[in-house]
């Protein structure tokens, strides 16, 4: 069965979800596009609009293409071939169990951040009392309401310089009723309670290079938000603003946690290690072996 993708002319068609996958296979590759990479694209959005795992959508590959998918299923593969990130057209990011609401306004939650929540979660003790959380760039807010859906003892607030993304993550928290959360602008620390201070921070900031914008993926340039990914100072300036004041804002016994470029481990050893000299501050690799996450860790007086 075709479909007409062309802007303003789709029809709701019946079609089953084997047929609609076919077809769309057929047009991304026909655009030039990688097939498992198109394949893998395709079932995203399948899954996702169908509320499904891989194994049901399977099951039910016969099975009629509800008709308000069909309805925009051309338009969805339009932006495919785009290179639309399949997450926008859903508006919808898998994250550590939940789904969290993204578009353009805020950067694409990835699995390599996943690991850092886990790193985390595991250090933190039972019996703890009642410990604050802080956010630094809390884009789509996947990172701190992760942490607040999985422990009650944690209390977060999340800033981030860019309104547009703290709406999103406000959204977010309301739609998974995570509590005990606050939500501030700002630019790092600028708008900050000079006093306030956290037993965790933790921050997934801009780090690559600004001069590197253009070796960028097509679907990540025309698509995410420069604010989110970009830095100066070989994409460090947003963990030296961090470093300058973070001594003060950990407590005694404190822990920051950062995911970091995979060729910045050693300088940001260095530059944590002086900003606060109390610590021990650790890389971790994620799981092909790179360092991707650094914690600074007191351990009081």
């Amino acid at each position: 069965m075709m479909i007409n993708n062309n802007a303003g002319k789709s029809q709701p068609v019946k079609i089953s979800i084997l047929e609609a996958r076919k077809w769309a296979l057929t047009e991304l590759t026909a655009a030039g596009l990688d097939e498992s990479e198109s394949a893998d694209n395709i079932d995203f959005l399948l899954t996702g609009a169908l509320g499904i795992n891989y194994g049901m959508l399977r099951a039910n590959i016969t099975r009629m293409l509800p008709e308000n998918i069909s309805q925009v299923w051309p338009q969805w593969i339009a932006g495919l071939i785009n290179r639309r990130p399949p997450q926008y057209l859903l508006g919808l990011a898998p994250f550590y169990g939940h789904e969290f609401m993204v578009d353009e306004r805020v950067l694409i939650p990835r699995p390599e951040t996943e690991q850092l929540v886990e790193w985390i979660l595991k250090d933190l003790k039972p019996g703890m009392d009642t410990l604050k959380v802080l956010d630094i760039g809390t884009g789509s807010g996947a990172i701190i309401e992760t942490l607040l859906l999985a422990d009650a003892r944690l209390q977060g607030m999340a800033l981030d310089i860019s309104e547009a993304a703290l709406n999103v993550a406000q959204r977010n928290a309301q739609r998974l009723n995570v509590a005990h959360i606050s939500f501030i602008q700002s630019d790092v620390w600028q708008n900050l309670d000079q006093q306030a201070q956290f037993d965790i921070i933790v921050s997934n900031p801009p780090y690559i290079d600004v001069n590197q914008q253009a070796k960028m993926d097509q679907s990540v340039k025309d698509y995410e938000p420069d604010l989110a990914l970009y830095a100066n100072n070989q994409g460090l300036a947003i963990y030296q603003t961090i470093a300058q004041d973070l001594g003060q804002h950990l407590t005694a016994n404190g822990r920051a946690y950062f995911e970091i470029g995979y060729d910045q481990g050693p300088t940001l050893v260095e530059l944590f290690q002086a900003a606060v000299p109390d610590a021990e501050v650790t890389l971790k690799q994620d799981f092909s072996g790179l360092d991707r996450m650094i914690r600074v860790k007191r351990h009081g007086n």
